[in-house]
């Protein structure tokens, strides 16, 4: 509990990813994807309840071994590709309410594909939605300029042409507005923004800047990376918005 909010903590690990098997189970640093959740959850103590929501039992028991409770399985319907991500934290979060037959006040989220993540980036996260009073706060990272929309191209009858009006005018980076991409190491939500509002993200909701490098597994390469960062110990460096 914190500030006299009860904390529901979910790690989302759905089966059947196509680019690399059982994702989730897969090592870096010599630990899976869900036990590197599952530790930095653990080294919080105000967290009331960390859950698993799967529809694995391989992955339900990697989670009970690093200390995350699996009190349900995830129903097919929420286990497919076209199932939403705000669905399935709404299940989970009734689901874990009607079984301990509490509230939980706030939601934290903390995707095992983002396996960098440290206890900081989810203090940072939840304290920036308690003092904001927003409906939910984000972790972030600053786009590479590579892929800044502005210098960006699309091609239309064998011509490059540029994504966007501005991006002719663009001749710096430093000209380049920042933008940012959700980079999955946590999300924090008040109960009403998901069950009432049912978004992740609203008019309502502030980010935390991730200063340091990351890494998002969705391809094999993307483990490779993560290994590398995780190898030279990249600190926590975190800008509440």
């Amino acid at each position: 509990m914190i500030q006299d909010k009860r904390v529901l903590a979910i790690v989302p690990a759905r089966s059947g990813s196509k680019a690399i098997p059982d994702k989730n189970m897969a090592c870096i640093g010599g630990r899976s994807l869900i036990a590197r959740a599952a530790r930095v959850l653990n080294q919080i103590p105000w967290i009331d309840r960390r859950i698993i929501s799967t529809d694995s039992q391989r992955y339900v028991d990697e989670a009970l071994r690093h200390g995350l409770e699996a009190p349900f399985t995830r129903p097919a319907h929420l286990s497919s590709d076209t199932a939403t991500a705000v669905d399935t934290f709404v299940q989970a979060l009734q689901t874990s309410e009607q079984l301990d037959g509490s509230r939980y006040d706030l939601v934290v989220v903390t995707e095992p594909t983002s396996p960098l993540r440290e206890a900081a980036d989810v203090e940072a996260t939840v304290m920036a939605l308690l003092e904001s009073g927003a409906d939910s706060a984000v972790t972030v990272s600053r786009i590479d300029t590579k892929a800044h929309p502005d210098k960006l191209f699309r091609i239309e009858e064998g011509r490059l042409q540029f994504y966007t009006e501005r991006g002719a005018s663009i001749t710096t980076r430093q000209a380049l507005e920042p933008l940012y991409s959700r980079n999955g190491l946590c999300y924090a939500f008040k109960r009403e923004t998901l069950l009432e509002k049912r978004v992740l993200i609203t008019d309502n909701s502030v980010s935390v800047i991730t200063e340091r490098p990351v890494a998002n597994v969705d391809e094999p390469l993307d483990l490779l990376w993560a290994e590398f960062l995780l190898e030279r110990r990249f600190q926590p460096t975190l800008t509440p918005s």
